[in-house]
Parts: C-alpha cells; structure tokens; sequence
C-alpha cells in the first residue's frame, strides 16, 4: 500500500510539492523563529542569574500608608482627612538576621552556594574625568560560584578582589569613559564623603551598554567601609544546585522570615512578562502557517479522490478492504508530512545560519550578531509538529474514501 500511495504522489507532482513547500516553510519559520528567541532568551536569562541568581533575599520594604499613621495618631476616627498624604519608608532596606541567614543556608542541602551583597551609588575619578557607577560589594570567591561573572571578565580576575587591599572590578563602560586601564587607579567618593583610591584588579564586559557603563565590583567589606555602615548587607544571592526548584524553595523561605525572598523569575517579572508574549506569538506564527498546509494537505487529498474514484472502486472490487483503502490515502498524508517536515528542519537549519552570520552593527553578548540557539529539542518539536498536522489533515480524507463501496462510486458516475 506504501508503493501504491507513493506512485498516487508523484503523478501529481505540482500539487504534492506545493503542499510539501507549505509543510516545509511552516516548519522552516518554527525552527528560525524558535531558534532566534531562545537564542535572545538564554542570554537574557544568563544576564539576570548574573545579576539575581535564582533565589534573592532582600530586606523587606516599609511603606508608610495614611491609614496606618491615622490609627497611631487619631485611633479609630474615621473623620481624618489628609490634605497630604504621608508617604515614604519607615527605615532603610536591609536584611535584619544576616548571620541567621548565613547559618540557615549552610545547613540548607538544596543550596550550592550564596553571596551577601551591599550596592551603593559612588563616583569614580580619574583626572579629570569621572562616573558615576553603582557600586557592589561581594566576597569574590562565592559570587563566582553564584554567578557567571568569571565569563564577562576582559582584563584581569575577579578574585582579584580577595587579595586584600581597595581594589575594583569595573565595566569596560566605565573604563572608557574615565580613560584608565588594568591596574590604574581611581578615586572612589561616597555619598557619606569619603574619598579613596582604589586599584582597578578587572574589567568585565557584559555586552549590554547600559550594565558596562555603570557597574563596578569591590570586596564587600571595602563596600561597607565606604558607605561606613559596617557589617551592613543589603540582599544575599543564593544558587541552588537545580535551578527548576528556585520557585518552590523561595515560597518555603517566604513563610520562615520577614525578609523579602523572590526567585529569579519573580525578580525579574517584567522581563518573564515579555517573554511570555514572545511565545505566544512564535506559537501563534507557526500554527498559522501549519495549519494552512493542512487545509492543502486536505483538499488536495480530497481532489484526489474524487478523481480517482473508479481506480478506488476497483481496488474495492477485487478485494481491496476499506481499511487498506483507508491506508493508501493515509499513508500520502504519512509521506507528505514526514518529507515536509526534513526539509524544513533542512531550510529552517540554513535560515538560522545565515540570520547568525548577519553583522547587524549593535552589540549583543559580546558579538554583533544575533544569538542562534541550535537546541535539538527545536528540531524534534518543530518535525513533530508537521506531521502531526499532516495526520490530522490526512485522517478526514482517508476515512471518507475508506467508507466508500463501488455502488457508491458507480451511483454517484452516473
């Protein structure tokens, strides 16, 4: 029956290559579609769990409401009005129990590593130049373990900084704009007043203009001597060693302490927001397209036996079953989806090719093209997906041609 099926497909060679070019460019579009924003989403999430890591412990922000304050002032009278709302904080962001935090994680099996932090804005000076940069205090050996700040470092190390010493980590940014190289040094003023020199030990380029022009790195004890607030953290990084549980382990943690625990996903929603509506406009693009094939698929099958009606009556009058006429229709449909979707992934695979050979002039990650990702899983779900609508388009067809007899066909004839 797959011979019989195969000959039916080639003696109508313009209408199956159509219908193989539509499979084929629906798959063609799934593949590089798919493979540009995943390419775009792994960097982004690179970038955030550089900056976030998957669990992020913060101190809880106070806000002063009205209703609050008119309680403490006028008890229950509900006859106060505000010409001003007050409004504001009640005290400073910062995590309460450090140490309790830091006993809590060692003992935690499902943590890799964490990194308390204290971020502060300063300005740095060279000459006559200068920049201003926000400033984040660390212990260099666990936030390269948290992290995958070692990558984006250009110059130098970023365990430098644990050599002891004022010594800094900055974007190359920031390099550029104060004119300084690898172990230059830099004057680095507080907000609190304080003035000091600093050695640069680094610079890292992340790829994205804004971090590099405005990101420096310093031991975290440097950092609070600085802002002179001593033993001060102001959030703690925390990896796990599967990131998959980051958001069921951050809602346990949530219900253990007062302090403000997210994971990366909830860190960072904005982005997680924008991501969502990538997907469902790949989604949308794709199914689109593919299901325009199959409406092809359908009707040319449907054509098709219309005018091979007599050659179905008799195959049905020599024996032929109506589930191996069922077959023989089906089997094309097999066929056209199966050799549709290869040379998809064929053209979708060149398409992603070219589109990362592309020098598009801005920088991404360190490159000027655009990031491809060639994950297989692509691949295996984009071949799925055409012959599953190739199945679904052929399976009508067969069943109506499988429940046709030779009376039928001769009726309907005369």
């Amino acid at each position: 029956m797959f011979f019989l099926s195969w000959r039916q497909l080639i003696s109508r060679k313009k209408q199956t290559l159509l219908i193989l070019l539509g499979i084929s460019f629906g798959t063609l579009l799934y593949v590089s579609i798919t493979g540009l924003q995943l390419g775009m989403r792994e960097y982004i999430f690179e970038q955030l769990l550089s900056n976030t890591a998957h669990i992020l412990i913060s101190g809880s922000e106070k806000d002063i409401l009205p209703e609050s304050i008119t309680e403490v002032l006028y008890g229950d009278n509900k006859n106060v009005f505000w010409r001003v709302a007050p409004a504001g904080k009640r005290d400073e962001t910062k995590i309460k129990n450090v140490q309790g935090w830091y006993q809590f994680l060692d003992k935690e099996t499902e943590v890799l590593d964490y990194s308390p932090r204290l971020s502060t804005n300063v300005l740095l000076g060279s000459g006559q130049f200068s920049a201003p940069v926000n400033l984040i205090g660390t212990l260099p050996e666990k936030h390269a373990r948290v992290s995958h700040i070692e990558k984006y470092i250009k110059q130098g190390s970023f365990l430098n900084l644990k050599s002891g010493g004022n010594s800094l980590v900055i974007g190359s940014g920031v390099a550029k704009k104060l004119g300084v190289h690898l172990n230059q040094i830099v004057n680095v003023s507080s907000r609190a007043g304080l003035s000091r020199p600093y050695k640069i030990v680094g610079i890292l380029h992340f790829g994205n203009e804004q971090i590099d022009q405005s990101i420096a790195y310093a031991h975290l004890k440097n950092v609070q001597t600085v802002t002179q607030r001593p033993g001060r953290v102001s959030e703690i990084a925390v990896a796990l060693w599967d990131v998959e549980k980051s958001n069921i382990t951050a809602n346990f943690w949530k219900n253990i302490s007062t302090d403000k625990v997210q994971d990366w996903k909830e860190a960072n929603k904005a982005f997680m927001e924008v991501i969502g509506v990538q997907d469902f406009s790949r989604y949308f693009i794709t199914w689109s397209v593919l299901l325009v094939a199959a409406f092809g698929i359908y009707n040319v099958l449907t054509i098709m036996i219309n005018q091979k009606k007599r050659e179905i009556a008799i195959l049905r009058a020599i024996g032929y079953s109506p589930a191996r006429i069922f077959q023989l229709i089906f089997y094309q449909g097999i066929v056209l989806g199966m050799v549709g979707g290869l040379l998809g992934l064929f053209l979708g695979w060149l398409m992603c090719l070219w589109i990362g050979s592309i020098n598009f002039g801005f920088e991404i990650g360190g490159s000027n093209n655009l990031l491809i990702s060639y994950d297989w899983q692509i691949y295996f779900s984009a071949f799925i997906t055409a012959n599953i609508s190739a199945l679904i388009a052929s399976f009508i067809p067969a069943w109506e041609a499988k429940n046709l007899t030779p009376m039928d066909i001769i009726r309907s004839e005369t």
